[in-house]
This record gives C-alpha cells, structure tokens and sequence, in this order.
C-alpha cells in the first residue's frame, strides 16, 4: 500500500508556537502607543430622531481633540454584511446599504449618534457625559411580527412595511399529485400519518470571544490604513471605501491575529466610522475599542427567532422533511414520500 506523507499525519499550526507563548501580536499589540482614542456615543432611546446635539462644553474638556455627530457626517448609507459585492448586472443580490457611519434616526437603543476623539480614555468618556442631545420620539415596537404590519416612522424609509425582502418557496403540484394529493391540506391532514405542532423561540445570543472589537487607523504615504480584529479584510476594505465615498484602493486594511470572532467580525460597524474619525484629525493614529456591553448590543450576533411547524410521520416514526407551504396555491411533498408541513 502507498505510504502516504501528509494524511494520517499530526501537522502542527504554523501559528501555534507563537499564541501557546505568548508572542503572537493582536491588534491592541500592534497599535502605536500613545494615540488618540474614538468613544461612541449611544442613543438612550429606542425609537426616535435626534433634533439637535450641544456639544460646546464637551468640545472644552482638557485633551479631546475632536467632537462629530450625525450632523457632520456624509450622507452616504453602506451595507455592513460580509458577502462579496455583485457586479451592476447584479445589483439586486447586494448587500442592504442600510447604515450611516453616525446616524440621526434612532432604531434602537445604543444606536451611534456622535463620536469623541480624545488624547485618552479619561478625556474621551468626561466629554461624551457632558453632550447635550434633543429627541423626538416615536413609540417603540417590541414585537417582529407587529412591526411586520408597518409602521409611523417605517424602520427604514426605503421599505414602509419595514419588510427589507421576501422569500417564498412553493413545492409544485405535480409532485402533489405523484403522492396521490390534490391539495396540500389533504396531504398534512391524512389520517394514516401522526401530526403535530411546534412553536420555538431561541433568543438573542453573542459569541462572546476573548478580544473585543478593536481596531485602529492612520494615514500614510496617501493612503488610509485600518488595522482591525476583523475576519474579513478585503471585504472591509470595500465598505470602508463605500461609506467614506472614497476609491476602494486609497484604503489598505491590516489583520493581525485575532482573539475569537467567530462570525461576529464577518460584519464591518466600526472601522468605517474609525476610519472617517482618522481622517478629521488630519490623519493621527486613532483606536476605537468597544467595551463589551457595546459589543452586546452594537454587534450583529445570533438574532432572536420565532419558529412554527407541524411535523407529520408515519407509524414507523420516521420524521421526514417539510413541503413548502407559499402562495395562493399551496402544495407539499417530501424526499421520501410521506408528506408533512
């Protein structure tokens, strides 16, 4: 039998050495010290938009070098999912461009509404406590399915009926009929099969890694530089130049190792709005880190969920995938013929 090099062998991690000893470099590692820090302020209601913000007094506390709110950001909205960008014969399959880098219209309680860049955290977290914000404010849903029905202020203005897209799935009649069904009820409801029903709600969850989201930024050479704990830097890359209105080749992003993202850095929030602060203090090293209650409630993660369904099998208790239901004339089927919904 050929002896085989690689399979059936232990191959030690190239990285292996270096995080088992302590020498391997992460963001906060790597980041000039000292250097200006980024705070984000929050907003403290759930449904809303910002009328005006004061930011005189924070703007005079010792060591804040800048304070910017929604007011002064561009008007340019950009997705934050980590996919790949279709070409122009493709526009539809994009990515929602959904998000500003500070926004006036609040969604949800935290949302970011202004940012402070100070020469240390003390002088960063005294100015953010002393901006003054005016809300109007609009009552706030709780339920998914309520806010399905529409509502006054819709979430986002480009969808009324706050649905942002639809999937529908129809199994076709003619494998109905294969089974010997005319409709889809006859199929769910035959008696010779066991029937029930299950309602599941998961809530929201956060991975929870070791190292928070951090990055820094700075320019060089004419190029803006991001160094982040992100797990998805060409694709950062892109939404950096997306939201700053900039050529996507005037942005170079740098990933270290990182500690744990586990799907939660496949989407771009803050490096945007890091990048964009760097560029309004003539290009300074800047480093936003989230504590982790931001990254609790700022960081898209596992989402709450409501799931329905009515199993159905045979008295050999064979549970069998579900037909799909959608549409005006619905049908069902099953891989291995024994229907269910």
């Amino acid at each position: 039998m050929e002896q085989l090099r690689e399979v059936g062998r232990p191959v030690k991690r190239v990285d292996a050495y270096d995080k088992v000893t302590g020498r391997a470099m992460f963001t906060d590692d790597l980041c000039p010290k000292p250097c200006l820090v980024a705070k984000i302020l929050h907003s403290t209601i759930g449904n809303g938009r910002v009328v005006s913000i004061d930011t005189t007094v924070a703007k005079k506390v010792p060591g804040v070098v800048g304070v910017f709110t929604c007011f002064d950001v561009p008007d340019i909205r950009y997705p934050v999912a980590g996919h790949p960008w279709y070409a122009d014969s493709a526009a539809a399959k994009r990515d929602k461009a959904d998000r500003k880098l500070l926004d006036d219209r609040v969604r949800i309680y935290g949302d970011n509404i202004a940012a402070v860049v100070a020469e240390d955290n003390v002088a960063a977290e005294r100015a953010l406590k002393l901006i003054k914000v005016e809300y109007e404010e609009y009552p706030v849903v709780y339920d998914a399915r309520e806010s399905m029905k529409g509502t006054n202020p819709p979430v986002q203005d480009q969808w009324p009926d706050n649905l942002a897209a639809h999937t529908l799935a129809v199994t076709p009649d003619d494998k109905l009929q294969k089974l010997g069904y005319s409709s889809f009820d006859e199929a769910i409801n035959d008696p010779k099969y066991h029937h029930f029903a299950i309602q599941t709600h998961t809530g929201e969850q956060s991975q929870v890694h070791i190292e928070v989201c951090v990055s820094y930024c700075y320019m060089e050479n004419g190029k803006l530089v991001c160094v982040s704990s992100t797990q998805i830097p060409h694709i950062c890359r892109r939404i950096i130049g997306q939201a700053l209105g900039i050529p996507w080749g005037n942005v170079r992003v740098v990933k270290p190792y990182i500690g744990g993202g586990f799907g939660t850095k496949q989407d771009i929030h803050f490096e945007p709005l890091n990048a964009w602060l760097c560029q309004q203090v003539g290009g300074r090293c800047v480093k936003l880190e989230l504590t982790r209650e931001e990254c609790f409630w700022t960081r898209r993660a596992g989402s709450r969920r409501t799931s329905r369904s009515r199993p159905t099998w045979a008295t050999t208790c064979a549970c069998t995938p579900a037909p799909s239901r959608a549409g005006p004339t619905p049908a069902a089927t099953s891989t291995t013929g024994t229907p269910w919904c």
